[in-house]
C-alpha cells in the first residue's frame, strides 16, 4: 500500500484496520475527517477503529474516534491529555437560583484563581508545581462550565429533577502539552511499549490525566463557592485517554470512556446535553461520542 503522510510524519502502511462507524448516512461528517480516519487505519499496528457522530478533523488524526493498536501513538491522544466532561449536582434547588446574579458571580471563572491549589496535587500523585497556577482554570476553545437543569431522568439513576447541575469540560491545560512535547520525534511513528521513552510518556500521560480530573473538581468547587453552595460529583469521564486493553492500546481522541458507568454527553447551545448509560460497548471499543446529538 505504500506510505501515508499526515502533517509531516510518515507511517509505514500495512493493511486497512477495520473501521466501524457509529453514525448513519444522514449525519453530516466533514469529508476531511473521514480521509484522516482512512489514513490512521493504514498506520502500522492499528487494528480497529470506532468513529462517532461528532467526528471532525484534527491535527494528527480525526477527533471523535477510538483507535486500538499494538503500539502507542501519542499524537492520537493529543496535547490535552485527560480532557473530559464532569457532571456535578449543586446543593441548590433550581427554583432558588437567580440567573443574572449567578452569571455575575460565575464570571470569576474566566480569571486565574487567587487561591494557590498546589497542595491539592497530593490528591493526584501529579506533583508538577510548574503548572499548579493553571489548576481550577477552564481554558479556551470549546471548554466550558455550565449550569444545567434536568428535563427528565429514569428513576433508578437517582438524580433530582428539581436540582441544579454543573457540566464542566476541561483538561490538563499546559501539563498535557508539555508531556506531548517531550515525546521524541520518531515516537509519532509508533512507540514500542517496552521502550524507555514510552515508559516516560506513559508516566506523564497518567499524571496529566489525574491532573485534569483534579482540575475539573476545582473548577466545580470554584463555581460552587461563587454560588454560595456545595457540589457533589455525579460522573467524570475523560475523552482524551490511552488505556491498555489486553495486548493492545486503546487511544481515545474525543471519544468518551464508556465502560465506567454514566457518561455526560454535551450538547451545543441549541441542543440539550445527555447523561448516557452505555451498553454493548465492546463493538464501539468501550467508547462513545463526547459531544453530538446521540441519534444522528
Amino acid at each position: 500500500m505504500g506510505n501515508s503522510v499526515l502533517d509531516g510524519f510518515v507511517f509505514a502502511a500495512t493493511r486497512d484496520a477495520a473501521i466501524q462507524k457509529f453514525y448513519t448516512s444522514a449525519a453530516w461528517i466533514d469529508g476531511r475527517a473521514e480521509e484522516q480516519l482512512k489514513h490512521v487505519s493504514n498506520w502500522a499496528g492499528v487494528q480497529k477503529i470506532a468513529a462517532f457522530p461528532d467526528l471532525h478533523p484534527g491535527k494528527y488524526g480525526p477527533v471523535g474516534c477510538a483507535v486500538l493498536a499494538d503500539r502507542i501513538y501519542p499524537q492520537l491522544i493529543g496535547n490535552d491529555i485527560g480532557c473530559g466532561m464532569a457532571l456535578f449536582q449543586i446543593d441548590l434547588p433550581k427554583r432558588k437560583i437567580k440567573l443574572e446574579k449567578a452569571l455575575r458571580r460565575m464570571r470569576m471563572l474566566g480569571h486565574d484563581p487567587s487561591t494557590d491549589y498546589s497542595a491539592r496535587l497530593d490528591e493526584t500523585d501529579a506533583r508538577v508545581l510548574s503548572f499548579s497556577k493553571s489548576l481550577g482554570t477552564i481554558g479556551g476553545g470549546n471548554h466550558f462550565c455550565e449550569v444545567q437543569t434536568l428535563a427528565t431522568c429514569e428513576p433508578d439513576v437517582g438524580l433530582d429533577v428539581g436540582a441544579l447541575y454543573l457540566l464542566i469540560h476541561s483538561g490538563s491545560r499546559g501539563y498535557g502539552t508539555a508531556v506531548l512535547a517531550d515525546v521524541p520525534h520518531d515516537g509519532f511513528n509508533g512507540m514500542h511499549p517496552d521502550a524507555d521513552a514510552t515508559r516516560a510518556y506513559l508516566a506523564g500521560h497518567d499524571q496529566a490525566a489525574r491532573w485534569a480530573r483534579l482540575n475539573r473538581r476545582i473548577i466545580a468547587e470554584r463555581a460552587a463557592d461563587a454560588l454560595r453552595t456545595d457540589v457533589r460529583l455525579i460522573a467524570d469521564v475523560p475523552h482524551n485517554l490511552l488505556t491498555r486493553i489486553g495486548d493492545g492500546w486503546l487511544h481515545r481522541k474525543g471519544a468518551a470512556q464508556a465502560d465506567a458507568g454514566l457518561v455526560p454527553l454535551a450538547g451545543s447551545r441549541a441542543t440539550p446535553s445527555y447523561l448516557l448509560r452505555p451498553s454493548h460497548t465492546e463493538a464501539a471499543l468501550w467508547s462513545t461520542a463526547h459531544g453530538a446529538q446521540p441519534f444522528a
